[in-house]
């Protein structure tokens, strides 16, 4: 005998979640913050929502009334995240960490601007990482702080790399119970270790 399928639990809407209509009524669904749950009906509440733009979650302005808001029942939202902030690509931008690998040679360094392999200006500061140009980079150690690397004349160590030489580091701003710190460090795979 085959054992009936469990109904997948739907996790239960909370004020502040982020939701989007499944089912919509003037033929377009919108996003929303709860805002207010309603004890109307106990079985399918009615949630009031502020309604927020889709890709930017930022609300929605209603002329000089203010925020717009609807209501709809629970059963018509679902949760909501926007595609394009959950597949957004990391790009090379000032200030993002990178590790540079050449051969078996592995260094860290901070972006600090874009340079044309040419020597011409570089389109890479105003539109964005153009996949041509050089990564100029400070130098910065790997270890606990992320000290940048001083030459002997006591000058930050620079150097220049091209971005598929180069991976995007994540940088862990947080201690081990969760809170705030200034001695930032890489989460480097093991494997580099």
């Amino acid at each position: 005998m085959v054992a009936p399928k469990k109904k997948k639990k739907k996790k239960d809407l909370e004020i502040g979640d982020i939701v989007r209509e499944t089912v919509s009524v003037k033929g377009k669904k919108r996003c929303g913050e709860i805002l207010m749950i309603l004890q109307d009906d106990p079985a399918d509440p009615t949630m009031e929502c502020a309604e927020v733009h889709p890709d930017e979650l930022t609300p929605l302005e209603k002329g000089s009334d203010g925020m717009r808001s609807f209501k709809t029942k629970k059963s018509r939202l679902k949760h909501y995240t926007p595609r394009k902030q959950l597949f957004k690509k990391k790009t090379f931008e000032k200030g993002v960490v990178v590790r540079h690998k050449r051969g078996t040679t592995i260094r860290y360094g901070r972006i600090v601007c874009f340079v044309h392999p040419d020597g011409l200006y570089s389109t890479s500061h105003e539109e964005g990482y153009n996949g041509k140009d050089l990564l100029e980079c400070v130098e910065i150690s790997s270890k606990p702080g992320l000290l940048q690397v001083m030459q002997a004349d006591g000058e930050p160590k620079r150097f220049q790399a091209q971005g598929k030489d180069c991976k995007i580091m994540t940088v862990i701003t947080v201690d081990s119970k969760g809170e705030e710190t200034t001695m930032h460090k890489l989460d480097i795979p093991d494997e580099e270790e």
